[in-house]
């Protein structure tokens, strides 16, 4: 049995991101997406959502990108001095063993979640922005909510050696990231009775997941539920202030992502495998 969840992260970031997913649901292979409840784009986030229903969604908890849901006079142990997340992973890392950071961490993830079932969007998972859910101490947390709210969580289980031997090459310098990951999901993460998938995909390849990529993963995907972690997103306009989303060297690309997921001949060979193509809800909470 194999069955596949292509995951488009950053859902609610931008309108323009927001779209290209769209395009990449109705038209592609991306069968799920990650929702950012604090960014520009939320509004035309949910409205994807909810316009196609068969859409798996999630929430991309996010604490280190823009200004906080839960209001500066509560989340401030989360904020510089210009009130927007700090948004290096590492002096997140170092902030993290301290229970006031904590307990802010724990509020400003349960009003996002809040904010996006509030709109009438339904969840199924969690995953965290930028991966900063690798410190354990927020893992748990994340952990806890998607225990309380019946949801599942990503798992950063990518296999390394796989990725090397059956994939195109990316780089050593993905590969060593999505070692760390491994080894923190390994070690740290597991064995916490949650629903997650039995593999993930995508940190390897990060901005390089083109059509030779997706075909070569098809073609070679492991038996069980699998996760696919993608970046599609028409390109921003020129003049959009990146104040409020911070900068990422994945922007530029999105488009590119975008097409390869709606590509003919990835599509096709989808077609003609053995894969399902699923959702969180389906795949994994059979729900």
């Amino acid at each position: 049995m194999k069955k596949l969840i292509v995951n488009a992260d950053d859902l609610g970031l931008t309108n323009e991101v927001s779209l290209g997913i769209e395009e990449t649901y109705l038209h592609g292979i991306v069968s799920s997406a990650s929702l950012m409840a604090n960014m520009p784009g939320f509004e035309t986030g949910v409205q994807v959502a909810l316009r196609n229903p068969e859409l798996g969604v999630g929430i991309h908890l996010n604490i280190i990108r823009g200004r906080p849901v839960s209001g500066e006079d509560t989340a401030y142990p989360l904020l510089n001095s210009d009130g927007n997340f700090f948004n290096n992973i590492f002096q997140i890392g170092r902030l993290s063993a301290n229970q006031d950071y904590q307990n802010a961490v724990e509020l400003e993830y349960r009003l996002q979640i809040e904010k996006i079932l509030n709109s009438g969007v339904k969840l199924d998972h969690i995953d965290f922005e930028k991966h900063h859910g690798i410190w354990r101490p927020l893992y748990t947390i994340g952990i806890r909510l998607a225990k309380e709210y019946g949801l599942a969580i990503r798992a950063y289980n990518e296999p390394i050696f796989f990725a090397m031997q059956k994939l195109p090459f990316a780089g050593y310098r993905n590969l060593w990231r999505s070692f760390h990951l491994k080894f923190y999901n390994t070690f740290f993460h597991r064995n916490l009775l949650i629903k997650m998938p039995d593999h993930f995909f995508g940190q390897t390849h990060i901005g390089n997941i083109d059509k030779n990529y997706l075909v070569a993963l098809i073609n070679n995907l492991p038996e069980g539920v699998s996760e696919l972690m993608t970046h599609p997103g028409y390109n921003m306009p020129a003049f959009v202030d990146t104040e409020d989303i911070g900068n990422s060297w994945i922007t530029e690309k999105r488009e590119a992502e975008k097409n390869s997921l709606t590509s003919i001949d990835v599509i096709t060979t989808l077609k003609k495998s053995d894969i399902e193509l699923t959702t969180f809800r389906e795949g994994l909470l059979n729900v």
